[in-house]
């Protein structure tokens, strides 16, 4: 593979896939040459956070050849582009990061929690998160939910 966008490292995997780590100024156009070049399947966004930063870990597959490509990038300030106009499947996942890690995805049309009700406080599997706070799911009367307190919590 042959790439214009600058790639900071490549490594292989225990499964010995390609693992690519970009800028995250670079990502974008990293993303459309892999497309170009017959990536046609995201199978899965996760992020990994390391207290000093996200790690963004893109799993991309090319389907016509069975090849395989990870590519991984960091965010310092949690903002990061969106590739749903490359893969409709990064909707789900973009809006999974951004529920449970916070990771807000410039670009995205429809970024909104996935799991949790929207007034959740916070993203649960970031390392910050206080498990000391108590919040509660109720529902509304037209079967909405929300997130409420709990008073002796100091909320």
């Amino acid at each position: 593979m042959i790439s214009v966008a600058e790639i900071l490292e490549e490594t292989k995997g225990k499964d010995g896939r390609r693992i690519l780590k970009v800028d995250k100024d670079n990502f974008l156009q990293l993303m459309e040459e892999l497309k170009e070049q017959g990536f046609d399947h995201l199978s899965l966004i996760t992020a990994v956070d390391w207290r000093d930063r996200i790690e963004l870990v893109y799993h991309l597959h090319n389907m016509e050849n069975d090849n395989y490509v990870v590519v991984k990038s960091d965010t310092l300030n949690n903002v990061f582009p969106s590739v749903v106009h490359l893969w409709t499947s990064a909707d789900w996942e973009e809006r999974e990061q951004w529920d449970m890690m916070g990771v807000w995805f410039d670009g995205h049309a429809n970024l909104r929690r996935l799991f949790l009700p929207e007034s959740w406080t916070g993203h649960p599997l970031r390392k910050n998160y206080d498990l000391s706070k108590v919040q509660y799911i109720n529902m509304d009367d037209e079967g909405n939910d929300y997130a409420t307190f709990d008073p002796g919590d100091g909320w």
